[in-house]
């Protein structure tokens, strides 16, 4: 198993508050323009920094480094630059297929000649279809909640305001060691 304990010792999780409030802040004001590629280099920056910050969260939870409303404020963000391009990709269709495949590979090992009368590649194809569809479906459903979640998240109010208390939250942790928490 990975120790990802030095994720969090100081300065990362106040490090990468301040960087990823800035990132939100900077994605929220500068928005989408077909004139710029910064946004889409934005994008995948705020994805490869909420990926790390999830995995950052995880161990602050772990370990417990961190207040609550810390943790609250690194997941809160996290979530805001990780989610931001998952809106754009079919997940369900990728996720179908992927379960589908694998469950026609696992029949396959387990199918030996004819089945119910019909030839063995007639029922691979048929556990391909019924698997990928049901996995499809239940995808399909946890991706339109995600959606609603990335809508709510990438609201640029809400970015706004995370990032904004994402950033404060990072400076206090910087310079006074403790959560806003603690002078509230």
């Amino acid at each position: 198993m990975v120790d990802l304990s030095f994720l969090t010792a100081e300065p990362y999780p106040a490090v990468s508050l301040f960087a990823g409030g800035l990132l939100a802040l900077f994605l929220a004001v500068y928005g989408r323009r077909d004139d710029s590629y910064i946004d889409e280099i934005g994008t995948v920056l705020a994805f490869m920094l909420g990926g790390f910050m999830l995995v950052m969260a995880v161990a602050v939870m772990l370990e417990g480094a961190l207040g609550w409303l810390s943790l609250v404020i690194l997941l809160l963000l996290a979530a805001c630059l990780f989610l931001k391009p998952f809106k754009t990709l079919p997940w369900s269709g990728v996720f179908g297929m992927v379960a589908g495949a694998a469950a026609a590979y696992l029949a396959s090992t387990v199918i030996q000649g004819d089945l119910f009368g019909l030839e063995e590649w007639k029922v691979l194809v048929i556990v391909f279809f019924v698997v990928g569809a049901i996995v499809h479906l239940l995808t399909h459903f946890i991706g339109d909640m995600l959606a609603l979640s990335t809508m709510v998240l990438s609201w640029k109010v809400s970015v706004v305001v995370v990032g904004l208390v994402a950033i404060a939250e990072g400076i206090f942790l910087l310079l006074e060691g403790e959560s806003l928490l603690s002078f509230l």
